[in-house]
């Protein structure tokens, strides 16, 4: 076994006891949505075996700390591990049959919605073993789509589908985090022989840099292919979570759905918060400095927060001169906007006040809230990643711990250090400052912004033309569109889309990802489209690439540029369709 897999193997077993609190509340979940409508011997029966299974796991964590872990006898150990997913995954497979009945619609998304959570919270520890992850999820769905197929219904066979997608989604999403970790373990051991390296002589240390140096090119690589391939599962993940949501359910069927939404919603904020992170750490983010008009900045903050703030009940108030400064228009607005986000999270009662106060030769920036505040001894460490004053339960709702940290960086790239003050009870006030350019060179380098969100003018009488190379993002797609009733085609590349062209096919709108197999890419491929079709269609670029270059050609092109994932009701607004109410 190799050093780096060795490593994993001996994180694997010691953050095993980690999950055990989560395991008993899914658990009780499991067993509480079953007591109405399940025999209790069955429930009684199945929560025996997996209190047993607890046991076990016990005592195979216990077995390890006693036993030597030498690298030669860590790979039995993961074979263990795994034999024992193998068997987790079949008692929480076997709940579709035991707990979920088809006469009761709601049994069925009341067990998917566990399983679901099972699967999804178990990626990141089995990222250290994906085997293991792999025998959960195949253990566990493959009783699901037989049992959902077997019932028969479009309903259910749909289920079926998008439960065994699902499951592919979770396995190419583990992959994708055992990769980043063994890239963290290589670069782990890389700098511990560099430092090593270094004491030797001045010959070795050059050799040293260099090789950190391919190492830092491929992270950077990587990240731009994770950016693109990991946004594919959520993407497709959350559409297929809309699909659900157009299925004819009770009330609590619903509102299970709208948690599962949730949960999805929750996955792709950790996942952009984590590869924001990365790419601050791998140095691939630069600053693009220029005229910034605060009060725009303020006014796109307002369209943002202000539902949000009026949701909880709290006065959120922006003030400004209409001052310019000189910054990074996007690195200033993601300062901004994780500081408002914090003082929202932390603040019950009351509001939070953004501030522009222009000094001498800078802006001022201030988020003031009235929330729960802070103690002196923790302003140091609100900065770390993952660090979080007053939730030491962890609930999600609050916030995953990355935000402030992502500030910092980024506030670091634009010439700026955040300073906070806060009083406990009282509140927080968290400043930086930013150049002053005078309005006259402001109002020359201002450019327009998109709207992307508003819907898009269209051919109403013409279908919908959808270009992605990935099938699960196509599938879900197409089925959300089925379901709303509207005319479409579905093409997976650029060559198969014109053909459809060139057999007569017209379109009022294209929605093209941009990378796309073959030779046209989806920028090329709109252009050729708009070329061949008269009238031409609107086009919608949608993307996970943040290429300036990229950006710049399809604002030249008047293309509107979506980044992924798309939501499903982002998607109705861009049909110009009705936001469906729940």
């Amino acid at each position: 076994m190799t050093p780096i897999r060795a490593e994993a193997v001996r994180t694997l077993y010691l953050q095993t006891r980690n999950s055990r609190a989560s395991v008993v509340v899914v658990t009780a979940y499991m067993i509480g949505t079953a007591a109405s409508y399940t025999a209790w011997p069955t429930i009684a029966a199945w929560a025996a075996v997996q209190l047993t299974m607890q046991v076990a796991r016990e005592g195979l964590v216990r077995a390890w700390f006693r036993h030597p872990r030498e690298d030669a006898a860590l790979g039995r150990w993961a074979r263990i591990y795994t034999l024992y997913m193998v068997l987790t995954g079949s008692l929480w497979g076997s709940t579709i049959f035991l707990f979920a009945h088809p006469t009761e619609p709601i049994t069925v998304a009341l067990t998917l919605c566990c399983l679901y959570g099972v699967a999804g919270g178990s990626v990141p520890a089995n990222a250290y073993n994906p085997p293991g992850l792999y025998a959960l999820v195949g253990f566990m769905f493959a009783p699901v789509v037989v049992r959902l197929l077997a019932a028969g219904g479009f309903d259910f066979i749909l289920l079926g589908v998008a439960s065994g997608l699902f499951a592919l989604a979770m396995v190419g999403m583990c992959r994708v985090q055992a990769q980043t970790l063994d890239a963290g373990f290589q670069i782990r051991f890389e700098n511990r022989a560099l430092l090593e390296a270094l004491t030797v002589k001045t010959a070795e240390a050059e050799a040293a840099r260099h090789r950190a140096e391919l190492a830092s090119l491929a992270k950077s690589q990587f990240l731009a292919a994770a950016s693109h391939d990991l946004r594919q599962p959520l993407y497709a993940l959350s559409l297929f979570s809309a699909s659900l949501d157009e299925l004819r359910l009770d009330a609590d069927g619903r509102a299970i759905v709208g948690s599962i939404q949730d949960s999805v919603g929750a996955m792709e904020s950790l996942f952009n918060g984590l590869l924001d992170l990365s790419k601050l750490e791998a140095g691939v983010v630069g600053a693009r400095l220029g005229a910034v008009s605060v009060d725009a900045l303020f006014d796109r903050l307002s369209q943002y927060f202000r539902p949000i703030a009026l949701g909880r009940g709290l006065d959120l108030r922006f003030r400004s001169d209409g001052e310019w400064v000189t910054s990074d228009g996007a690195l200033l607005e993601q300062v901004l906007s994780n500081l408002v986000s914090n003082a929202l999270r932390c603040t019950a009662q009351g509001g939070v006040l953004v501030a522009a106060r222009k000094r001498p030769t800078e802006m001022l920036f201030e988020v003031w809230d009235t929330g729960i505040g802070m103690e002196p001894t923790d302003l140091v460490r609100i900065f770390e990643e993952f660090v979080q004053i007053g939730n030491a339960e962890r609930d999600r709702r609050k916030g995953l711990g990355l935000g402030l940290s992502i500030a910092r960086r980024s506030a670091a790239l634009i010439g700026a250090a955040i300073t906070v003050a806060s009083r406990p009870g009282r509140g927080s006030c968290f400043a930086f400052a930013q150049p002053v350019v005078p309005a006259i060179a402001a109002m020359v380098a201002e450019t327009s912004h998109d709207t992307p969100h508003q819907a898009i003018a269209r051919r109403m009488d013409l279908p919908v033309l959808v270009v992605d190379d990935d099938r699960d993002v196509r599938l879900a797609i197409s089925g959300l569109l089925r379901q709303w009733g509207m005319n479409f085609d579905a093409a997976a590349d650029g060559d198969e889309a014109l053909a459809l062209i060139a057999n007569g096919a017209r379109y009022g709108l294209v929605l093209a990802d941009h990378r796309l197999i073959g030779s046209l890419n989806g920028l090329d491929l709109i252009a050729e489209i708009v070329a061949r079709q008269t009238p031409p269609p609107a086009a919608i670029l949608i993307t996970a690439d943040f290429d300036p270059s990229l950006i710049v050609a399809a604002q030249a092109m008047g293309v509107p540029v979506i980044p992924k994932p798309l939501r499903p009701a982002d998607l109705r607004a861009l049909l110009g369709m009705p936001v469906r109410s729940s």
